[in-house]
């Protein structure tokens, strides 16, 4: 912890004596250590009682609960016998058993019947269920084929629609008539053959007048012969529109007819199908009847076994309940059987507890007389050696050394050996605060304190954080300062503590 020292020496010659005025005391001192040695106080063992023990009260109440303890056994003894055996049986008394087995012995109600005419109801095969299902499917539905073979012959154009056809479209209209052109044919030539005659009688055969009147004759017999041929056609063409329309019309009589009976068929089939479908839902409802008989019954012997069953649970525990509540009995008998041994023993713990004080007390007293005359004579020493070691003369003769800074003075800065000759000459007062050489060092102002060692004086080094910095100092505590030297400590005006490091961390003063 301590630096060098310089190569430069002092030689001064110096004496410590006591000081004058302490020596009285501490020869008082010396002289009461020896005569309080010498009396053996302080090495004295108390030779008088150390435990107090139980009282008679306290006995008596032991005695009480051990005599009363037995009576209490036998009786929980009686009570687990019960129990045990009435848990054997399944937590029923031999008259709760008697009962639970007469009433579970009452028969039910005899299904059989029952269940053999719902099984007959249900049969899928009997004769109203496979009737109503062959019904239902068509077994026996009316053939409507001949009525759709005869219908299907009615399709396609009819013989008159064919030979009629034609005609009624207009085919031969139009001089489409393969014999018209030779009618016409013959009457021209006969017609140019009278005119020609006509012509010859007069003398003009030949003429201009004679080829005119023959054109003419010839023209005039074509267009009339085309004219009626045309007539006549569209008289035939709508004959036949009208003998076409009236098979079409008969043919879709027909066919009305045909299919009405079809329908009629089919609606004959449906009403068959309805009629066994309700035949078979009839025997279908009369097997769902017969099985919701037998349920019904059923469940009454479920409800008859059900109430059995619950009657018996319930006498077992009610049986179960009175154990308990017997055993429950048991347990506060022997609580009222111990009661009175227990407050005795409560009384007389109180008994002995106020007896072992008094024996405590005793021991203390002892030990304060043991230590008192060697207490007097520390707080005499405490005052007296102290000030018998601040004055004296100058008579022994002593070299020294000037030492540089150490590792501590180096850790707490430059501003120690400032610090030193300020406090030297009385710079600061007890209330020195933030002044230059007065370090902040009340543990309340720091945290993360651990030991770092110790200073030559025997003053403590510890590493710590002001609060509310991170970084770490090393140096010593104002409250173990103010202990050795309380001259070095000062109070802040933020009423924390300050030290004059220069001189706590000096030799002893």
């Amino acid at each position: 912890m301590s630096g060098g020292t310089k190569t430069q020496t002092t030689t001064e010659n110096s004496k410590r004596d006591p000081y004058g005025p302490a020596i009285p005391a501490l020869q008082t001192i010396i002289d009461g250590g020896l005569a309080a040695y010498g009396s053996g106080v302080g090495s004295q063992v108390y030779g008088g009682p150390r435990v107090a023990g139980l009282g008679g009260t306290t006995q008596s109440g032991l005695d009480y609960l051990t005599g009363n303890a037995n009576a209490g056994m036998e009786a929980a003894q009686a009570g687990n016998q019960y129990l045990a055996g009435n848990l054997a049986n399944g937590g029923a008394t031999a008259g709760t058993q008697a009962a639970t087995s007469g009433l579970l012995s009452v028969p039910g109600v005899d299904i059989a019947g029952i269940a053999g005419a719902a099984s007959r109801l249900s049969d899928p095969n009997s004769i109203a269920a496979t009737t109503g299902a062959r019904i239902a499917n068509g077994t026996y539905n009316l053939d409507a084929a001949g009525y759709g073979g005869l219908n299907a012959g009615l399709t396609g154009p009819s013989q008159v629609q064919r030979s009629l056809q034609d005609v009624a479209d207009g085919k031969y209209l139009g001089g489409a008539n393969p014999y018209l052109d030779d009618i016409i044919g013959r009457a021209q030539n006969d017609a140019a053959t009278k005119v020609a005659q006509q012509f010859s009688a007069s003398g003009r055969y030949g003429s201009g007048r004679y080829a005119g009147a023959t054109a003419d004759a010839v023209a005039g017999i074509g267009t009339q012969a085309r004219y009626q041929d045309y007539e006549a056609e569209r008289a035939r063409q709508a004959q036949a529109a009208s003998a076409i329309d009236s098979g079409l019309l008969a043919r879709t009589g027909a066919s009305a007819g045909l299919l009405g009976a079809i329908n009629d068929t089919r609606t004959a089939n449906a009403g068959q199908a309805v009629t066994g479908a309700n035949l078979a839902s009839s025997a279908a409802q009369q097997g769902l009847a017969g099985q919701q008989a037998l349920a019904s019954v059923q469940q009454a012997n479920n409800a008859q076994r059900i109430g059995q069953y619950g009657a018996a649970l319930s006498g077992a525990q009610s049986d179960r309940a009175a154990a308990l509540a017997g055993l429950g009995a048991v347990g506060q008998s022997r609580s009222d059987l111990l009661a009175p041994g227990q407050t005795l023993t409560n009384a007389g713990a109180v008994q002995d507890a106020a007896r072992q004080d008094d024996i405590n007390a005793m021991l203390q007293m002892f030990a304060e007389q043991q230590q008192s005359p060697w207490k007097q004579l520390g707080l005499l020493s405490e005052l007296a050696i102290p000030v018998a070691g601040t004055g004296g003369t100058a008579t022994q003769q002593t070299q020294q050394q000037i030492p540089q800074p150490g590792l501590l003075q180096q850790i707490l800065g430059g501003g120690l050996a400032t610090a030193g000759i300020l406090g030297q000459t009385g710079a600061f007062s007890k209330t020195a605060g933030s002044a230059p050489g007065w370090l902040l060092s009340d543990a309340r102002a720091k945290e993360g304190i651990e030991p770092a060692g110790r200073l030559p004086n025997g003053l403590g080094l510890y590493r710590y954080r002001y609060r509310g910095d991170s970084a770490v100092h090393v140096g010593v505590m104002a409250h173990e300062v103010a202990v050795r030297d309380p001259g070095a400590v000062a109070l802040g005006p933020d009423g924390l503590l300050r030290v004059d490091y220069a001189r706590a961390t000096g030799g002893p003063r």
